[in-house]
Formats: C-alpha cells, sequence, structure tokens
C-alpha cells in the first residue's frame, strides 16, 4: 500500500515504508531503512523477537492497516499474524514503527514494541511446545485397539559417531535388523551432520525378536524409548483402523503451513475420519525473559487439548477368532462380520497376503451366487414367491450368449422347479432366464434395499458395491447371477444377509454411538419380503448346496448363501469362493480371492469361525 502524503523538502516516505515492510516480511534488514547508528542494535532486537518466533512458526503475514502522520513524522501501523499450526488460532497483535524525516532521509530504530506489544530492551523471546496425549480407539468392550504404545525407536545418532562412516554404521544395523540396507543407508547419508535417524520402530513387546545386543555394538547406534500411536496388534482390523503417522514433507506442503514436521496425520479408517479429535493439539507458550528476573513473562499461550477416544463397534475377541480363521488362507481372503440389528461391524478380519490392502472393505469383486438373494427380492417384487415355479435347463442361449449352471450341479435337478429349490441348489439358468422380467433398475433398487450401494455409516472406509441401473443386453443378464458389472465388497456382502435377518435395510456402523442416521434407500425391504428371503436361505443350509455343512449346526437357525465367479489371472482361469452366514444376530461373509467353489473352500472356513465364537 501507498503512502500518500508530501512535505515539501521531506518526500513522502512512500518508498522507505514499502521497503520496511517488505524486510519484515522477508526476514531480512539488509535493506530496511535504519538509523546508522542504531543499526546493529535494531538487528538484534529483530533477532531476539521475529526471527526466534519465524523459526517455530514460519513467516507472519504482516498488513499496513493505517498510517498517522505529523511534520517529520510517519507511524505505520501493522497488523501481524502468525500462523501456529493446525488446531490453533493465528496469532495476531498490533504495533506501530514510527519512521521519522531526519540527516538520514526516512529512517526508524526499529523498538522492541515496534516487534512484539510489551516487549522492552533487552527481552529474548522463547517458544515452548506443549505436547498432548493421543486419544485411544477403543472396542465395544472400552477395551484400547488403537493408541499410545510403547515402542523403541532404533537407528543411527550421527551426532554421537565419532568414529567410523554412517553410511557403514547404517548398512551394518540394517543387516543385523533384516531390513533392507541400501536404502537404510541412503537415508542415513543423506540426513543433516547431526540427525538421528531411525531404521526402525519395534513394540517393545516384541524388542526380543531382535538382537539389539548385535545392535549396541554398532557405531552411533541409538535406542530411544518412546510411545507411538499403534494397533492392539500387528495386522489387527487395519482396514477398520485406518494409521496415525507422521506427516511426510509432501503432507508438510500441501498443509497450507497447517502441518510442521514431526505432526501427526490420519490414514484410513476410523483413524483417516477422526485424526482432528484423536490427535487434539499440542499447547504452546510464547514467553520473554528479562534480564535480572527468574521466571519468564507469557506473552501468547494456546492450552494443550488432549486427543479424545474414540469408542467403535468392533469385539476384538470376535476379530481376533476371525483373523485366527483366516491365517491358513494362501490367497488373499477376508472375513467381515455385522451384526443385522444396529449394523455394528464386529470384525473386519483378512488373510496374510491380505493384511496390507483391506479386501473385505475395500475389494471390489462380483459377488457370483451370493447375488442371487437380491435377484430373488426382485422377483418377489414382481409378485412371485418361494414356491413359484421356474425353469432351470441345465444352459440356456441368451443374447447371443451361452450360460451354464455349474459342471458339480446333479443333473436330475434340470428342469421345473419351485424358486426355493433354484436358490437352494443355486441354479444359474432359473435366475437367468427371469432377465426379460426384471428389469436392471428393478435389480438395482432391490440390491440397495439390502444395502448395496448405499453410504455406509460415519468412519467406515469401505466400498458398498455398484449395480448400474443403465446395464443392458448380456451385462444385464450376467447381472442376475452377480456377474457383469456388478462388484461388491465383502463387507457388502455381510450386509445383505444382515438386512435379511433384521427384516430391514440395514447399514453398517463402526462408531458405537454413531451421530448421523443411517442412509435408506428408496424401497427398504420390508420384514415380509425378509421373511420369505430367509426361508429359501434356510433351505440352503437344511437340503441345499450348505447341507452336509450346516445342517446338523446346533443353535439358532442358519442361514446361508454360497457364490463362485470366475476371473482370469495372467490367462488362467481361477475362482473367487464365496459364502454369506447369518446365525441369531450375527451376518457374515466369507471371501477367498483364489478358491474353489463357495461351499468347499468359503464355506468351512465360515464353520471354522462359527466353531471359534461358540467355544466349539
Amino acid at each position: 500500500m501507498g503512502i500518500g502524503w508530501y512535505r515539501h523538502g521531506q518526500g513522502t516516505g512512500t518508498s522507505e515504508a514499502e521497503s520496511l515492510l517488505a524486510a519484515l516480511r522477508a526476514g531480512d534488514l539488509e535493506v530496511a531503512p535504519l538509523l546508522v547508528s542504531e543499526r546493529t542494535a535494531a538487528v538484534d532486537r529483530f533477532d531476539a523477537t521475529v526471527v526466534v518466533l519465524r523459526r517455530a512458526f514460519g513467516a507472519p503475514t504482516i498488513e499496513l492497516t493505517r498510517r498517522d502522520r505529523a511534520w517529520g513524522e510517519l507511524a505505520l501501523h501493522l497488523t501481524w499474524s502468525w500462523d501456529l499450526g493446525r488446531g490453533k488460532e493465528p496469532w495476531t497483535y498490533e504495533t506501530v514503527v514510527d519512521l521519522v524525516h531526519g540527516d538520514e532521509g526516512w529512517a526508524t530504530t526499529l523498538s522492541m514494541d515496534a516487534l512484539v506489544p510489551g516487549a522492552e530492551e533487552g527481552d529474548q523471546l522463547a517458544v515452548r511446545l506443549d505436547q498432548q496425549s493421543t486419544g485411544r480407539i477403543l472396542d465395544a468392550g472400552g477395551h484400547q485397539v488403537y493408541g499410545p504404545t510403547p515402542v523403541l525407536d532404533i537407528g543411527i545418532d550421527k551426532g554421537s559417531l565419532t568414529a567410523g562412516d554412517a553410511g557403514d554404521s547404517a548398512t551394518e544395523l540394517a543387516e543385523i535388523l533384516q531390513i533392507e540396507p541400501e536404502a537404510s543407508r541412503d537415508r542415513v547419508e543423506s540426513s543433516g551432520p547431526r540427525a538421528f535417524v531411525r531404521a526402525l520402530r519395534i513394540r517393545e513387546a516384541d524388542a526380543d525378536d531382535y538382537d539389539l545386543e548385535a545392535a549396541d555394538g554398532v557405531p552411533g547406534f541409538l535406542r530411544q524409548d518412546v510411545q507411538a500411536p499403534l494397533a492392539v496388534e500387528k495386522g489387527f482390523a487395519t482396514g477398520v483402523l485406518g494409521a496415525l503417522r507422521e506427516a511426510t514433507a509432501e503432507d508438510i506442503e500441501n498443509s497450507d503451513g497447517q502441518l510442521i514436521a514431526g505432526d501427526l496425520v490420519g490414514r484410513g479408517g476410523v483413524c483417516g475420519a477422526f485424526d482432528e479429535a484423536l490427535i487434539g493439539v499440542p499447547g504452546l507458550t510464547v514467553s520473554r525473559t528479562r534480564a535480572g528476573r527468574s521466571s519468564p513473562d507469557v506473552l501468547h499461550e494456546v492450552p494443550v487439548i488432549d486427543g479424545q477416544d474414540i469408542p467403535i463397534t468392533l469385539d476384538t475377541d470376535m476379530q481376533r477368532a476371525a483373523t485366527s480363521v483366516l491365517a491358513d488362507t494362501e490367497a488373499p481372503s477376508s472375513l467381515c462380520v455385522v451384526r443385522p440389528s444396529d449394523g455394528s461391524v464386529l470384525a473386519a478380519a483378512h488373510g496374510p497376503t491380505g493384511q496390507e490392502y483391506p479386501i473385505g472393505l475395500v475389494g471390489r469383486y462380483a459377488p457370483g451366487s451370493t447375488f442371487k438373494t437380491v435377484a430373488t427380492l426382485a422377483m418377489l417384487r414382481l409378485g412371485d414367491d418361494p414356491d413359484t415355479t421356474v425353469q432351470c435347463p441345465s444352459s440356456a442361449t441368451i443374447e447371443g450368449r451361452s450360460f451354464k449352471n455349474a459342471d458339480r450341479m446333479d443333473p436330475s435337478l434340470f428342469g421345473p422347479m419351485p424358486l426355493k429349490d433354484a436358490v437352494a441348489y443355486s441354479c444359474n439358468t432359473a435366475m437367468l432366464l427371469q432377465h426379460d422380467r426384471v428389469s436392471q433398475q428393478l435389480l438395482a433398487d432391490s440390491a440397495a434395499s439390502l444395502g448395496i450401494g448405499l453410504e455406509a455409516g460415519e468412519g467406515l472406509d469401505c466400498f458398498m458395491g455398484t449395480v448400474d441401473p443403465e446395464d443392458a443386453g448380456t451385462e444385464h443378464v450376467a447381472a442376475m447371477m452377480g456377474q457383469g458389472r456388478v462388484l461388491t465388497s465383502p463387507l457388502a456382502m455381510a450386509v445383505v444377509m444382515a438386512s435379511v435377518l433384521a427384516g430391514r435395510t440395514v447399514t453398517p456402523e463402526i462408531l458405537a454411538s454413531p451421530t448421523e442416521p443411517p442412509s435408506t434407500p428408496r424401497d427398504a425391504l420390508t420384514a415380509d419380503e425378509a421373511e420369505s428371503l430367509r426361508s429359501m436361505l434356510r433351505g440352503v443350509v437344511t437340503y441345499g448346496g450348505l447341507s452336509s455343512t450346516f445342517a446338523d449346526y446346533p443353535g439358532d437357525p442358519i442361514y446361508a448363501k454360497t457364490g463362485t465367479t470366475q476371473w482370469v489371472d495372467d490367462g488362467d482361469i481361477r475362482l473367487h469362493s464365496w459364502v454369506i452366514v447369518g446365525q441369531g444376530d450375527l451376518a457374515f461373509s466369507v471371501f477367498v480371492e483364489r478358491g474353489d467353489y463357495g461351499s468347499r473352500t468359503a464355506a468351512p472356513l465360515a464353520r471354522e469361525f462359527l466353531d471359534a465364537i461358540h467355544g466349539r
């Protein structure tokens, strides 16, 4: 902003005012209009105040808000604003800088209170961060499943290395810890000369798994005992929980000044959705120390805000049981559990090869014959019932494409049969031949009535499926048996079974006390529709494709449906194996990415899970 004032023989002071503003904003007084006799003292004042604050908060915003003029004097009213980081209001204050015209032209002494209000000659500013406590994620029983955990940070302290090469030390330590030596060496060599470079963070409880005695002999080795936010055990419900991690350089660069090195950010799941609540806000104190005084004066203070605990619906025992069931699967796999009465997600486990990518929550797969539950609902809405006769030929050519039933289906079943038997024996052609009665829109609406494609509850990072109402031709035909372009996740199919058991459309929830109402479809599932579906899914167990797996299972009645879909992997045809199961107030899906028919791969795992949670 220009300074529009002029006195004969003095000039306006405009260029000097602009030079001063530019210098203050840049943090460099080299070109500032300072009195020669005061230049050294002015730089010292600047270093003791503004430079200290710039190191902590970065460059301030400085605006000229008013100017007062008198003969030979120009008072510049400045508003300073310091961005203190995420979760904190900016620190804003006003000062006045006096420019005076004299033998040296327009110049200033740049007094202390022109930089920080109330500061006096000889003051030294200091900034202290007060660390907050991170919140926890608590399971349904109130136990911590994610939060502060004792860990060991192991690495090379370059500042303490008095002999030897830091890169050689990094390589040696990496070999002892059995991590990548070359990457470790690169990190150490590219860091500052006195940096501590962490090679590995391990849980305190896992310390015996590493040869720390040998590591202690590496030049520059340092072990730091700290706390870090982690899951209760490695791989525990990774997709549900997500993670809190230190901000990367890219995070900081993209944060608009809200993040600094060492800040935590949430990624995925509950941590990603509620990172600000979990992380809290560190406290901050700006103080000045005056000569002759033992205690500093506080100039600005931001109180600590500790992170909040987030209660969720996971059942830890059930989560561990599900994880144990999948422990020996060689292909990516998942087991997702939902409580029909309220939609609570009780477990979301993944096999060893699927831990880093939670396929049960975000995987996109054709659901195969488990989707016949949806096609059957669509037929019920056209007036059919479990006893309606349908045709089940061994194969059918529709829209120029040939479809057939599973090779293992008993040929004696081919021909007319009631709809309930078509579901029990999983007849593909019986469903496909309904394509001219069941529109794609009706199929999509029926899928939504069972939870597919609806928005999941807050904090649940998942894919709930897609059924495009515009699909036509062979894509519509294939959709009738859960193939074509129909995609769902294992969690979405667990919700389908939960809706059938609940007698209403279920929305999956991960928060113990959801704050938002569940999403509802245009045509919600009715109690009568659910009763008909239950009767047919019960037939799958009592006399159909899963009679050998579940017919004799004790306790509440079991309802189930298998599914198998073909996919091509490097030219080889492989099978996705599915089963959805319901018993009492429990609904779950089991999915194995490379398996056999659902009854052969997924169903035995489902029975093993029921045995585990029932103590059998």
